[in-house]
Formats: C-alpha cells, structure tokens, sequence
C-alpha cells in the first residue's frame, strides 16, 4: 500500500510471483480471467496484452454475468479508424480489454462492500454457463480465419445476427452481457481506450522498457497509472468544465434576478 514501509522480504516475493506469472504466461497460448475482484485482473490483463496473448474474462456479479474477449495487440495496430457507427465491424487488435470502460485506476474492490457486492455470490447456474460460454468463445476464435484478430460488430442489437457469418461455428463476439432476472443476453463490442489502465500503449510500453521496476510503481502508488495514462488530466478538465458551467449558470441567474 502507498505510505506504508515494506520488508525486502515481502518486496523479493512479490517479485518471485511475478516473475512466475510471467513464465506461466509465456507458455501459453490463452489466459482465462476466473477472478473475483478488478484489481486481480489487472495484471495478467497487461501481460496477455504484451504478450500478445488470447485472453478471455469472465465476471459475475448476482444475477448477471460478462464474458469477454480483449483485444489482441499488434505491433501495427489501427490508431486511424472512422467514428463508429451501429453497425461497424471493430478490427481484432481495436477492441476494449475489461478495463477500457474504467476512467479510475484500479484499487480496493471489497473494500467496505457487502458479501453480494463483491460478486462472491451470485445464482445457482451463474458460473456454469458463464464458464461454458468462455470455453465457446475461446473455440470460435480458434476456428475464425483470422484468429483473435477476428471482427467483432459494434451493434448489441440483433442486426448482425442476419449478416454472412464468416466463422464456422458462428459468431465471435466481442462481449457477451448475461441477464439471467430476464433470461437474456446481448453481445456489445466497444474499442480499445487510449487512456486504459491495462492495455494502453503507455503502460505496455512502461512495462517492456522497465519490468518489474515498473510494476512495483504501480503497486506502490495507487495514483501512477493515472497519472502515467492521462486519466488525472482528463479528471482535472472535467472538474474544470464543471466549475465553469456552475459559474455560468450562477452568472445566468443573477442577471434575471437584477432584471
């Protein structure tokens, strides 16, 4: 925890479980994310993403569940696409990881949360058929032509479920949103966030230039991917917008007062 002096004890073992993640995943082809909490994703999230690894994450929460694959990196990459329309393709290599949807860094997920909160619990079936759909996500990518480079459609809606299917086993979708309260599912696609706390080209690239050295920034310093992706400016000119338009409306109604 930032502030709070650690052993070199603790400091050597912290880096003998990373540096075992790292082995385990260099060799392997795909990573399943079966994890309660944001923060244990974090890291084999950038690594799957530097690795240029498949990685598929799996979450529940009481009555609702995700699956989703991450976007596979290339040393390309699209930095150049149009504004996305309803029904565009999103290039393999352009799609969101877990945390591209995230404008904070992740932390303390449990923290002062009841059991139901911290997705320990959740109904009967919830992880049988999210777990199944993750294993059939993770095949159709596999017989897709162009692997986890496969296109996924941006519309969560029903359209893409007419068009020429170029997979043969189907559809590979970016996201797979469960409601078991409705008994309904609906598959939404989203883009890769340049600011992204785990998959952005800021962080890969401070992971391959220092490591370890890296990574222990992170742990040590809640506010460093923040600060690392831009997110605390972009926190700053909101809270600047606010206190503008505030000033505006408050300007706005002393003229009608003095009207």
């Amino acid at each position: 925890m930032p502030g709070h002096s650690v052993s070199d004890g603790a400091v050597q073992q912290t880096i003998q479980d990373i540096r075992t993640l790292e082995e385990l995943v260099d060799s392997h082809d795909a990573l399943f994310l079966l994890l309660d909490t944001r923060e244990s994703r974090w890291l084999p999230t950038l690594l799957g993403a530097a690795k240029q690894k498949i990685v598929i994450c799996a979450a529940l929460g009481f009555d609702t569940f995700l699956v989703m694959r991450h976007g596979m990196k290339t040393d390309s990459g699209n930095t150049h696409l149009p504004p996305l329309s309803r029904t565009m393709e999103i290039p393999g290599d352009s799609l969101g990881c877990y945390f591209c949807n995230d404008v904070v860094a992740p932390g303390d997920s449990t923290k002062d949360r009841t059991l139901d909160q911290q997705c320990t619990v959740s109904r009967p079936g919830m992880s049988y058929i999210t777990s199944a759909l993750a294993s059939e996500v993770f095949i159709s990518i596999l017989q897709h032509h162009d692997g986890p480079l496969a296109p996924a459609d941006s519309s969560a809606r029903d359209e893409h479920l007419d068009q020429d299917l170029s997979c043969s086993l189907g559809l590979v979708p970016h996201q797979i949103r469960g409601f078991l309260s409705r008994f309904h599912q609906v598959l939404p696609a989203s883009r890769a966030f340049d600011k992204c706390t785990a998959c952005s080209n800021k962080v890969i690239s401070g992971y391959k230039a220092a490591g370890t050295d890296f990574l222990l920034k992170v742990f040590n310093d809640c506010s460093y991917l923040e600060d690392l992706t831009g997110l605390t400016e972009m926190h700053q000119e909101t809270l600047d917008a606010e206190v503008w338009g505030f000033s505006e409306d408050e300007e706005f109604s002393s003229m009608e007062a003095t009207e």
